[in-house]
Parts: C-alpha cells; structure tokens; sequence
C-alpha cells in the first residue's frame, strides 16, 4: 500500500484489490479528519499486476502544484513496472510506455515484498528513485534510478 499527500491536501491511497488483484486509486478531499472520500479507480488492471505485488508511491510537486504520481508495483513476471499521471498528459504505463520503468525490465526477486519510491523536486528535472530487491543481485538492495535521462539500476555496495 502506498498513499501520498498532493500539496492542497489531499490525499491518494493505493493499494492491489484481494478479490481482482488490480492496483486501485483512492481520492480523499484531505487528512480523515476533515476529508471525505471522493471516488475510487482501477490504475492498474490485474493482469498486470503479480498476485501479492507490493505498491510504493512517489509524488513530484512543484511548489503548490503537483506535476507527477508515479506508482511502481511488480507484473506477474516479477518486472518492476510503473504507472503515472503527469500534468497535461493523464496516465501513462503498461507495455507500451517507452518512459516508463517497465520498458527497461528490471526483474524483481520473485514474492519480495520490498519496493520503495521517492522523488526529489530539488533537482531539474526531478528524480525518482525506486528500491527492490533484484534477481540479478539477491543478497542486497538494488535502486532503480532516473535523472531525466532514463532509468539505469544499481546496487547497495559496502
């Protein structure tokens, strides 16, 4: 599960159903305290989406706007994949975004539950940063990183 709070307020849940298996949105109009819940949509239907798949999220805000949702999760092949809404485009994701983590095929170990994300506005354009455990390395944390310039993947040395 992963949520994120855009610079208004409001808040974004994400989550994979139990009974279909997709990756759902949730809109909340703030904090529960004072938000109310507002709709509920399939990002991510299920076929894409590995049973059991972890969902990290990462939000790129500029200022009070914000520009990008990124959600990351693995496909039933155990590739980190990602979808994500960018401002003046709508959702992007699935086999055919170019953009898109999925596109590089950065395997995940199969059923680790370990998926991180986090961004950075700080830098131009911003960064995402994406953290499982790779196939290709097993015994360590391996990230998957974009600058701007596309996604490369390393892993934690000592």
């Amino acid at each position: 599960m992963g949520s994120i709070q855009l610079p208004n307020g409001d808040t974004r849940l994400y989550y994979q159903d139990r009974n279909n298996g997709s990756i759902i949105e949730v809109v909340i109009s703030n904090a529960f305290t004072i938000g109310v819940y507002e709709a509920s949509l399939v990002l991510v239907p299920s076929s894409q989406v590995r049973s059991n798949s972890p969902v990290a999220v990462s939000l790129v805000a500029d200022g009070d706007n914000f520009l990008q949702v990124h959600t990351f999760f693995f496909s039933p092949e155990n590739v980190l994949s990602q979808y994500y809404w960018e401002t003046g485009v709508g959702i992007q994701g699935g086999a055919d975004c170019l953009t898109c983590v999925t596109s590089k095929g950065f395997v995940g170990v199969a059923g680790s539950q370990m998926l991180y994300a986090m961004a950075s506005s700080a830098t131009s354009p911003p960064t995402l940063r994406v953290g499982f455990v790779s196939a290709g390395s097993p015994n360590t944390i391996s990230e998957a990183v974009n600058t701007g310039s596309g996604w490369s993947v390393a892993s934690l040395s000592s």
